[in-house]
C-alpha cells in the first residue's frame, strides 16, 4: 500500500511539473501516519500531567492494547486525563515494545508511534471494535496524521490541522 501511496504522489509532482495541477499542501504530501507536530503533538506529557491531551493518550492506548491482546504488555486504562502511574506504566510498555526508550514521556517519537499504531485505517473501518474507533478518533483530534478508508481500496491521510 506504501508503493501505491508513492505513485500516487509521484504522479502528482509530474502533473504539478507538466502545469496541469498543483501540489497539496502538508495532509496530502504525508506518506504515512505519525505526528504532525501541532495541537497535543507540539507538546510532551509525563507523571503529573493533567490534559484532555493524557485523555487522548489513554484512549490510544486503550485502542492499541484492544488489537494487539495487550502484547505490548498494555491494559485497559481509566480515561480520566491524568497521567498517573498506569498511565505511565502503559506509556513505558508501548515505548519498549515499539523499541524507543522506555522513559515514560510522551513526546515526539512517541506521539509518532502512537499517531502510527493508533491512526491506522483498520482502526476506523466499520467492523473495528469501539476501542479502535475511539482510539483513531483520539490520534486525529491530538493532532496525528491518520489514515481514513476511501472507497473500496483507498486510503486517504488526513489531519485535523
Amino acid at each position: 500500500m506504501k508503493t501505491f501511496r508513492k505513485t500516487i504522489a509521484g504522479g502528482a509532482v509530474a502533473l504539478a511539473i507538466a502545469g496541469i495541477c498543483a501540489i497539496a499542501p502538508a495532509t496530502a504530501a504525508s506518506a504515512t501516519t505519525g505526528a504532525t507536530g501541532k495541537g497535543c503533538t507540539a507538546y510532551q506529557y509525563s507523571s503529573g500531567g493533567y490534559s484532555t491531551c493524557v485523555g487522548y493518550i489513554q484512549r490510544m492506548l486503550n485502542g492499541i492494547a484492544s488489537v494487539r491482546g495487550g502484547s505490548y504488555g498494555g491494559y485497559q486504562l481509566v480515561v480520566d486525563n491524568s497521567f498517573g502511574a498506569n498511565t505511565n506504566t502503559n506509556v513505558r510498555r508501548f515505548q519498549s515494545y515499539t523499541g524507543l526508550v522506555s522513559d515514560g514521556i510522551v513526546g515526539r517519537n512517541s506521539w509518532n508511534q502512537l499517531c502510527r499504531y493508533a491512526g491506522t485505517r483498520s482502526f476506523a473501518e466499520y467492523n473495528s471494535s469501539a476501542l479502535q474507533k475511539s482510539a483513531w478518533q483520539a490520534a486525529y483530534d491530538a493532532g496525528c496524521y491518520v489514515d481514513r478508508p476511501v472507497g473500496a481500496a483507498g486510503i486517504e491521510v488526513i489531519s485535523k490541522y
